[in-house]
């Protein structure tokens, strides 16, 4: 409704600056003076009206606005995402906190069987040499020699089904 008034406002100004023009060829000294300053009165009326209806509106828009976002039912709806978002923030961190952990577990468990294996396989190597020496009498020196290189080779590559074979193969030798 206001915007119509406006531009019904706007058209009667062009028509009086139409007329006022018209007016100005028929030599009237004093009429198309007084309709030109008329027409830019309403003109400006018009702009005026459409200003500040306009800024009245942005104005009751800005509170609409700002009453909606102050409510308590927003109140509550914010508070219930932000609580949402901060459940699954723990949630991830908690996942990722496990999985770190367990990555962590599985690192130690494996430094540790590494560990053992090394452990496991010196005291075969040293078992190995021990049943080398108390058969250095019986065997030739090349094969002596021989089967101690295999042993220090197969306990360096950490090769322990060729050190238990080894001493099956020793095993055999002193029987």
């Amino acid at each position: 409704m206001i915007i119509r008034i406006a531009l019904l406002l706007l058209v009667c100004a062009f028509i009086l600056l139409g007329s006022a023009d018209l007016l100005s060829w028929l030599t009237l000294p004093y009429l198309p003076e007084f309709i030109t300053q008329l027409g830019l009165g309403l003109l400006f009326c018009a702009f005026a009206l459409l200003l500040i209806m306009g800024s009245l509106w942005i104005v009751k828009q800005i509170a609409q606005a700002s009453a909606a976002y102050f409510s308590a039912t927003q109140r509550g709806q914010r508070r219930v995402l932000f609580i949402q978002t901060k459940q699954q923030q723990l949630k991830q961190l908690f996942y990722c906190q496990a999985l770190r952990i367990h990555y962590v577990h599985e690192l130690k468990r494996q430094q540790l069987l590494r560990h053992n294996n090394r452990k496991h396989l010196a005291a075969l190597s040293k078992a190995i040499d021990q049943d080398l020496h108390a058969l250095k009498a019986r065997l030739p020196s090349t094969a002596f020699k021989q089967l101690q290189q295999q042993n220090r080779y197969y306990r360096q590559q950490q090769d322990s089904a060729a050190l238990l074979q080894l001493q099956q193969k020793i095993t055999t030798l002193s029987s």
